[in-house]
């Protein structure tokens, strides 16, 4: 099995729509199971999970300050554990799962910013700072940042005590704008504050680079080949696939053996212990299969 790695599901397969316990099948060619199986990071990534995701995938590893108990990105778990994250695909190649190497008790320096909208920088601005200028650590914490939202924005930094002394802008920025890219951003600070938190080390370790690769490793790693059925587990897949959607029940039988059969597989993407969305292959025919289990409702 591939190792390392990093993933968030795509919207298409995030978390199992509707309430109660169901099933849902859904037949997928090659092409939808490429881009329905993987989330896609952006080139130029503007969200904060997202640039950690391709520092980790650049530099074979990654170090995030956050002040929580919880890592900010699920990291890869145990073939059929709960909350497994699913491939993703940045820059034509494929990664399986960030590995979560260590997590090491850290006071960190928690600080608020109010970024302005863009402006047209003056030809003369003492009080700016290129973004390319600034050291790399503060370049890391605010990649995501720039561009803010139309209005500006507040955003909360997390900095390692032992990163501050590198840093141009915290606890107290020596500079009153960013310019990136031709655009003026105003720097206003607004808190900073010691909190106990933790640096969690990830790591990117194996990669595949096509596409049929990709699709030979989730054959063999993800798919649940649905086989040797009872006629009443066989009725309820058709009515999943005919009818879109099984609602089964917490005292149906049929419907929590056939989850079990799905819960003892590795998920494509895992919200929590009993439900996720799997890669089946079903008399011939590959689909998407969504659970609900009834043993979410005990």
């Amino acid at each position: 099995m591939l190792a390392g790695g990093a993933a968030i599901l795509s919207t298409a397969l995030a978390g199992c729509g509707g309430h109660g316990p169901h099933l849902k099948m859904r037949a997928v060619s090659d092409s939808v199971l490429l881009s329905d199986a993987v989330d896609s990071i952006p080139d130029e990534p503007t969200i904060d999970t997202n640039v950690s995701i391709v520092e980790t995938i650049e530099n074979g590893t990654h170090r995030v300050s956050y002040p929580s108990r919880y890592p900010p990105m699920r990291p890869a778990q145990p073939i059929a554990a709960s909350n497994v994250e699913s491939p993703i695909e940045y820059r034509g190649a494929y990664y399986t799962p960030l590995a979560l190497t260590r997590r090491v008790p850290r006071t960190l320096l928690v600080a608020e910013f109010r970024i302005g909208a863009a402006e047209t920088p003056a030809e003369d601005d003492p009080n700016s700072i290129a973004y390319g200028d600034l050291p790399e650590i503060d370049r890391r914490k605010f990649a995501a940042a720039l561009p803010p939202n139309s209005d500006g924005e507040r955003i909360d930094v997390y900095y390692d005590k032992r990163d501050v002394d590198r840093s141009e802008l915290v606890p107290e920025p020596d500079h009153e704008a960013i310019i990136r890219d031709d655009n003026r951003y105003s720097i206003e600070p607004e808190s900073a504050e010691e909190k106990q938190g933790y640096n969690y080390h990830y790591e990117a370790e194996s990669v595949v680079s096509t596409d049929e690769e990709f699709l030979s490793w989730l054959r063999s790693e993800y798919r649940v080949d649905l086989t040797g059925l009872s006629g009443d587990e066989r009725e309820i897949v058709s009515e999943a696939i005919g009818e879109s959607r099984y609602s089964g029940s917490e005292d149906d039988e049929a419907f929590n053996s056939l989850a079990e059969q799905f819960l003892s597989h590795p998920a494509i993407d895992r919200g929590d212990e009993d439900s996720g969305t799997w890669f089946v292959r079903y008399d011939g025919t590959k689909y998407l299969a969504e659970l609900r289990s009834p043993t979410q409702y005990e």
